[in-house]
């Protein structure tokens, strides 16, 4: 989403994306710190040592914001998910849960105040619905791709699938990072793969059917 889109109202030139990228740090620590519902424009205007026309010149409230802080936390865990298709089945696999794991630990306290917001707020509902769907249907293009690889089972339904195993992953880390559960990251990394890779028949010496894309 554009800077316009979020409420401002100056040219981005690169002192004036300076200015919003700095008022950005201060609205994520002050949101993290205070909740969304405690902060208020002057605290971010103090936070970022502004005032608060400079505040209000970038954002107009501070939805707009969050809004961008959003948006730039839905890239980071977008980025991440993108699967790596130069790796075997279960070094991906690995690789992408400890990425997930790593993105939502980043941001384990945005999603917070975030989720805060979206019980009132269909556009926030939305943002967060889609980091959900697209994590949910990248492997459920993964798992088609195993199947017809042969490296996967062939009777499970790649979208129920994938479905399942995204909220056990999100679940998990949402205790962990969220809820102060305490956790060996490695440890957790190789469980995840192991329920993951057994749930879809993988299997490290598992032989590759040749397949006509």
């Amino acid at each position: 989403m554009t800077a316009a889109a979020h409420g401002a109202t100056a040219p981005l030139t690169d002192r004036g994306r300076r200015t919003r990228d700095a008022l950005l740090i201060a609205a994520r620590s002050t949101f993290e710190e205070r909740g969304f519902t405690g902060t208020r424009m002057g605290d971010v205007a103090a936070a970022a040592g502004v005032s608060h026309g400079t505040v209000y010149t970038w954002f107009d409230s501070k939805e707009s914001m969050l809004g961008a802080l959003v948006d730039d936390m839905v890239t980071d865990l977008r980025e991440v998910l993108r699967a790596n298709t130069d790796v075997e089945p279960v070094e991906r696999i690995a690789l992408a849960n400890r990425g997930y794991l790593d993105a939502y630990q980043r941001n384990a306290r945005l999603l917070e105040v975030a989720e805060e917001v979206a019980t009132a707020d269909a556009h926030f509902r939305e943002q967060l619905a889609g980091i959900r769907s697209f994590h949910v249907e990248r492997v459920a293009r993964d798992i088609t791709r195993l199947q017809a690889d042969g490296l996967a089972a062939s009777d499970l339904d790649p979208h129920t699938a994938a479905a399942a195993l995204c909220g056990m992953v999100e679940s998990f880390a949402r205790h962990w990072f969220g809820r102060g559960e305490r956790r060996d990251k490695a440890l957790a990394v190789g469980t995840l793969t192991q329920l993951w890779t057994r749930s879809l028949g993988i299997t490290p010496d598992r032989p590759r059917r040749r397949s006509v894309r």
